[in-house]
C-alpha cells in the first residue's frame, strides 16, 4: 500500500486514543542467585555460600537510585532454592531460616517504601546434580 495524505491524516487521528499507561515499570536487581561459584568445580560444593561474602540480596541504595530516580516500581528479586531449602536438610523439606530472614528483608524494604515485587526462584541442582535430591 502506498502511503497517502488520507492515510497519514487518519492514523494521526488515532493517535491519541491508543496511548496507555505504564502502571510498573521493572528492574531485575541481581540478588540471592549469585555466589555459586566452587573452586572444585564439583556441582553443589559452592554453596550454600556465606551472605556478605559470596552473595547477598539487594541493595537498598540501589532500589533508592531505581525507585527515586528512574522510576521504577517493580523489582525482580531472585534467590536460590538450594539455599533457602539446602540439600543438607533435604532439597524442600524446610527452610533456612536465616537465609529467609535475609530474603524477608529485602522484601519488605521493597514493598513498604518503593513498589512491587516478583519473586524469582532458580534451582541449579534440581539440574545439574539430581543425586543429591531427597
Amino acid at each position: 500500500m502506498k502511503p497517502t495524505l488520507s492515510n497519514l491524516v487518519a492514523c494521526t487521528a488515532l493517535l491519541p486514543i491508543s496511548s496507555a499507561t505504564i502502571y510498573y515499570a521493572g528492574v531485575a536487581e541481581s540478588s540471592g542467585e549469585f555466589g555459586a561459584w566452587s573452586a572444585t568445580a564439583t556441582p553443589g560444593t559452592g554453596l550454600p555460600g556465606r551472605f556478605g561474602v559470596d552473595y547477598s540480596f539487594i541493595s537498598t541504595s540501589g532500589v533508592d537510585i531505581m525507585a527515586d530516580t528512574h522510576k521504577v516500581n517493580l523489582f525482580r528479586v531472585a534467590f536460590l532454592l538450594e539455599r533457602m531449602c539446602p540439600l543438607s536438610y533435604g532439597l524442600g523439606s524446610k527452610f533456612n531460616e536465616t537465609h529467609f530472614d535475609y530474603f524477608k528483608e529485602s522484601i519488605d524494604y521493597i514493598t513498604k517504601t518503593k513498589g512491587a515485587c516478583m519473586f524469582s526462584l532458580l534451582a541449579y541442582a534440581l539440574a545439574i546434580n539430581k543425586d543429591q535430591r531427597h
